[in-house]
């Protein structure tokens, strides 16, 4: 097949188009996106896969939206050595027509569906789909690779030029072996159909065999359970038998042992109560004892804490003297105090009036300076509001004029200058416009004039001659720039109510002294005001000195302030303002003596009453250490008077509790009754011993706990005896169910059953594998013939690739021919390891490989590559391109590109341009 020629009108963006292809070479349709390159392949499609009737979503989704128009598409095209002229519209008045000129010339119309039809059959007949399919790459399908394995044109090429059959055996004995495996097995060779039943009924035969034998394997167990468990059962009942005689027997050597143990229990109790009895009569002899000592102790302890009180009694009485004496001599000290801190209270008002009267003097001067110094301020401030000039300003003006300073030398530069001079009688007249400078109209005799020309100078004589000097096209844009220069500076001139650049830096002098005053003037305003209004102080010190006619002076030094700014020529002047910024100021000193006499006197005074309050804290000290040791010896008399009561009450109440106890029992009474309980229990515990004697011999202690420890065996036999017994009975109970159930029988009816399944299952399986191994052989064999006939479309392959990748390039083919393995330079990688350039070109070289091989014939179809070589650069863009412009000396090749500079390698090309 070849296309010739390919007509849209009305499809998706497409109004109308015609693209005609060379038939043999490789062509390159350009265009931008979305300007329907991709539509020229989707027509092609269309126009044989759907009637001009069809409702598919693919004709309306090619319809302009918004227009109601029928899609047209109109294609010529060799086919089958004929040509055809194929037009068909959808939707809109649909129609289909097909010219078919023979190779004699006749020609054929069909319209209609028999027209689509035709067509149709026609397609189908020539064209190959697989191959087809293979050779049209669509948009971003570049990089996957071809698998022709199914595609007759590709097979028969390559059969014819390797000269082996395709199948290796005829299709008949095939496609028997074929059906007759896959009856036994998937293509994957498991087991499927019957076979694979077959193999299910005999695990489920094998699976009802096995329980069968595990029901009767499991009888047989509890018929050797039911028989242990008898024997076990037999041996417990004799075990129980024996021990229980032995139970018997200690019962017996209890029942004698039980006498003798209730009469230890008897001299036991006798021992306990005499031992009691004896500690009682010990408690009362030391009682006895202790009263004794306590009645000799507290008369000792009396007789010596009343010595202790008459002494105590003493020292307290000469304590309160002392006291008395301290307290008289601590009254005359206050006295003299209060008469020392009178003459220290009179001492300090008359230094506090000296001091006020000081302070006031040193106000009144401070608020003199003070108005001074607020008329600085107001001068200065004056002065600054006057001046319009500040720093950015300046800086401004200058750059002004920096820009009209490199204006006007560039208009110099860049614009002819003219010298002009008047040699004769004749007048010279000048004129013109852009002149830079000041032109005479006319020169005098044996004058002269130099002229800048940015525009246009007539010089002439009357009469005789006019020479016009015209400047270049830039002088006008270097005019422009002066002017602009110039009218920038004098705006900023104006601003600054200044003439020129150095007076407006002499007025921002002026202004940073001004500046300066006014800071220093503020500075000091702020440290005379720093306590705060001197007036106010001079007005509370006036009040508590009662002097009004100083105050009525301080209030005639303040000066109005309005009109010191008019006053100060020196700030109007601009000269030397710092000499007026300080004037040295010095307090008015105190009249000599006054005040320092006055300190004097009251130091003197204040000394006087530190040494009386020395004496007093001394007094104080003396009178507070008296009365302090005064209620020491009160409460240590207080105390010996107390412990002397207390002592007296003891002694009394020991001497009672001594005479009372006596009352009760005299004292050799008491000794003699401890002796008689210290021999009865000494009686008492050797008839103790001696029982206990009896009860080791007879073992009395010991056959309570074997008693019991025997009685608890005998309950665990009993026990041991009922679980064998309930055992024994579930063992003999599944039996029993066992024979009701026929389980022997269910046994030999799986085994015949499994028997006769894997009879049929082995026959099915030696037909399986006979199948298996015949379809093994052939398909070897195949495999075999298909390495031959897959020879050709290795070695085209690899003879293109080494145009583009050199002479180590290698290639392997897999059953569907579809390349899988790619060797350069002596490595060897799978094609998904691949990077995607090397793929994208290992695509395109299969595909041209494919297409010179079936070009010859019949079944060839145009390769149509839609935007490829995306992921190559520019060195394989370059080989690639080579390959492209040889690969079309065999066939038609088609490119569809919104890049042309890919392809601008490709020889011989024929480019097509297509536009919006």
């Amino acid at each position: 097949m070849r296309l010739h020629s390919l007509a849209l009108r009305d499809f998706r963006g497409v109004k109308d188009r015609t693209v005609r292809l060379p038939a043999l070479g490789t062509t390159v349709v350009v265009g931008d996106n979305e300007v329907g390159k991709s539509s020229l392949v989707e027509a092609f499609g269309l126009v044989f896969d759907l009637p001009d009737d069809s409702k598919s979503t693919r004709i309306r989704d090619i319809q302009p939206v918004g227009q109601d128009v029928g899609p047209e598409v109109t294609v010529e095209l060799t086919l089958g050595g004929r040509e055809l002229i194929y037009t068909k519209r959808w939707l809109k008045n649909r129609s289909t027509e097909l010219t078919i000129v023979e190779p004699d010339g006749r020609r054929q119309l069909w319209t209609g569906r028999e027209a689509h039809n035709e067509a149709e059959q026609l397609f189908h007949r020539h064209v190959d789909p697989v191959l087809w399919q293979t050779l049209m790459v669509s948009q971003g399908q570049s990089l996957v690779l071809p698998t022709p394995a199914d595609a007759e044109p590709l097979i028969t090429a390559v059969t014819a030029e390797s000269g082996t059959p395709v199948d290796g055996a005829s299709m008949p004995l095939v496609s028997a072996v074929e059906h007759e495996y896959l009856r036994y097995w998937t293509r994957g060779g498991r087991p499927t159909g019957d076979f694979a039943k077959s193999e299910r009924a005999v695990s489920a035969a094998e699976l009802a065999a096995a329980q069968a034998l595990k029901a009767m394997e499991e009888v047989q167990q509890d018929i050797r359970r039911a028989e242990r468990l008898t024997l076990d059962l037999s041996d417990v009942d004799n075990r129980s038998l024996d021990h229980l005689k032995s139970v018997e027997e200690l019962r017996e050597r209890k029942k004698a042992t039980d006498e003798i143990l209730l009469r230890r229990d008897s001299v036991r109790h006798r021992a306990e109560t005499a031992r009691a009895r004896l500690e009682n009569h010990t408690r009362t002899r030391v009682e006895r004892e202790r009263l004794l000592d306590e009645v000799e102790r507290f008369t000792k302890s009396d007789a010596e804490l009343a010595e202790r009180r008459a002494d105590a009694d003493l020292v307290a009485k000469t304590a309160a003297e002392t006291v008395q004496a301290a307290e008289a001599a601590l009254a005359e000290v206050i006295e003299l105090k209060d008469l020392r801190r009178t003459d220290v209270q009179e001492a300090e008002r008359q230094v506090s009036e000296l001091m006020d009267r000081a302070e006031l003097d040193r106000l009144l001067g401070q608020q003199t300076e003070l108005v001074d110094v607020r008329a600085r301020i107001a001068a200065a401030g004056t002065i600054l509001d006057r001046i319009k000039v500040d720093d950015g300003l300046v800086a401004a003006l200058e750059d002004a004029r920096a820009a009209v300073v490199e204006a006007r030398a560039a208009l110099a530069a860049g614009v002819p200058e003219v010298l002009v001079r008047r040699l004769g009688a004749e007048p010279v007249e000048l004129s013109g416009t852009g002149l830079d400078g000041d032109v005479p109209s006319e020169l005098g005799f044996d004058g002269s004039a130099e002229v800048l020309v940015s525009g246009e100078l007539v010089v002439g004589v009357p009469g005789h001659v006019e020479v016009t000097v015209r400047a270049g096209g830039e002088a006008a844009t270097l005019r422009s720039r002066v002017d602009d220069a110039v009218r920038r500076e004098k705006d900023l001139l104006k601003k600054a109510g200044v003439n020129d650049v150095a007076a407006a830096r002499e007025l921002l002098r002026k202004a940073d002294t001004a500046s300066a005053e006014l800071h220093e003037a503020r500075r000091t305003e702020k440290s005379l005001t720093a306590g705060g209004d001197p007036g106010e102080r001079i007005a509370v010190l006036t009040a508590r000195l009662g002097d009004e006619d100083e105050a009525d002076e301080a209030d005639g030094k303040q000066p109005a302030v309005e009109g010191v700014p008019g006053q100060m020529s020196l700030f109007e002047e601009f000269a030397s303002p710092h000499d007026t910024l300080f004037d040295d100021f010095e307090l008015p000193a105190p009249a000599p003596g006054d005040l320092a006499g006055a300190q004097r006197a009251l130091e003197d005074a204040r000394d006087g009453l530190a040494e009386v309050e020395r004496i007093l804290a001394d007094a104080e000290f003396a009178a507070a250490q008296a009365r302090k040791a005064a209620d020491e010896d009160r409460s240590e008399a207080q105390q010996a008077r107390a412990r002397s009561e207390l002592a007296g009450e003891r002694l009394a109440a020991a001497v009672e509790a001594l005479e009372a106890a006596r009352a009760v029992l005299d004292d050799e009474a008491v000794s003699a009754a401890e002796g008689e309980a210290t021999a009865e229990v000494e009686a008492v515990l050797e008839e103790l011993t001696a029982v206990q004697e009896q009860v080791d011999a007879a073992g009395a202690d010991r056959v309570a706990g074997e008693l019991a420890d025997a009685l608890a065996v005998a309950k665990r036999l009993q026990d041991e005896r009922d679980t064998l017994r309930d055992a024994l009975r579930t063992t003999e109970g599944r039996l029993e169910q066992s024979g009701r159930d026929g389980l022997a029988t269910r046994h030999d009816v799986a085994d015949l059953e499994l028997a006769a399944v894997r009879a049929e299952h082995d026959s099915l399986r030696r037909r399986a594998e006979a199948a298996r191994r015949v379809h093994e052989t052939l398909s070897r064999h195949r495999a075999e013939a298909q390495t031959k006939y897959s020879e050709p479309l290795q070695s085209r392959i690899e003879s293109l690739g080494r145009s583009v990748y050199g002479p180590s390039f290698k290639v392997w083919l897999d059953d569907d021919l579809a390349v899988a393995e790619r060797e350069l330079d002596g490595v060897r990688l799978p094609v998904e390891a691949l990077s995607t350039g090397a793929q994208e070109q290992l695509a395109i070289i299969t595909r041209l490989a494919i297409s010179h091989l079936v070009s010859t014939g019949e079944g060839s179809v145009p390769v149509i590559f839609d935007d490829a070589l995306g992921w190559s650069d520019k060195a394989r863009l370059r080989d690639m391109g080579a390959l492209l412009g040889r690969a079309g000396d065999h066939g038609q090749i088609i490119i569809l590109t919104c890049m042309p500079d890919r392809y601008e390698y490709v020889p011989k090309a024929t480019f097509i341009k297509l536009d919006a």
